[in-house]
């Protein structure tokens, strides 16, 4: 993996029993990042807001933390998330597989610009390589309605967009410039109503699809 990064062997075949909890900790244990904790209820309390919500794509699955949360809420929903990497992938899949979600969550390898479907989603949850991010929102609009939510993750990225200075890291600056360019983008496009939460998670966009014009 990237970086010399060891993916957590977290089950071994359908004996192994784990839960959300233990997925999260094993993940962090091994560097791993997952979704902080009030980004993730603040995710979780907005499907739990939203009844709507049925289907969700999902780009950036790791280790299935976020897709297994997600799914927990309500047992009529419907998960497809996307991972780039083979050894994450495979693990996001044991996972789910431990947790009987295999039926409703549905992982897929793959770069997410390469994703095709003819699904409409109700949520399009982003957390995945943050230069990206415009990208991959333009792709997935393909496969939103009026009304479908993206919810965008790390757009404060430890606080460095905001504050260039804390870190003295060439490539770390010009990746969370971009992500700076993305998100006063974002905040301007008039395909959506947005709302961003600086202090929730490291930066939560919430971005309600007002429909092609």
């Amino acid at each position: 993996m990237p970086g010399g990064r060891k993916t957590p062997a977290l089950c071994q075949g359908r004996q192994c029993m784990v839960d959300a909890k233990h997925i999260r900790d094993e993940a962090l244990s091994h560097d791993i990042p997952v979704m902080k904790d009030d980004g993730m209820q603040f995710l979780l309390h907005y499907i739990e807001e939203h009844e709507n919500i049925r289907d969700i794509l999902e780009a950036g699955t790791a280790v299935g933390y976020s897709a297994i949360q997600m799914a927990l809420i309500r047992w009529d929903m419907t998960i497809d998330t996307i991972e780039v990497d083979e050894q994450m992938y495979a693990q996001a899949k044991a996972n789910i597989e431990a947790m009987n979600l295999s039926s409703r969550i549905h992982c897929h390898l793959m770069d997410a610009v390469d994703f095709e479907t003819d699904k409409i989603y109700d949520l399009v949850f982003i957390d995945a390589a943050k230069s990206q991010y415009q990208r991959y929102l333009e792709h997935f609009l393909r496969f939103a309605r009026r009304g479908t939510t993206f919810i965008f993750d790390n757009l404060g990225f430890h606080g460095i967009v905001d504050d260039p200075s804390l870190t003295h890291n060439r490539s770390t600056r010009q990746m969370t410039a971009k992500i700076r360019h993305f998100r006063d983008r974002l905040l301007e496009d008039d395909r959506f109503e947005t709302s961003y939460h600086g202090q929730i998670g490291d930066g939560i966009a919430v971005c309600v699809y007002k429909g092609s014009f």
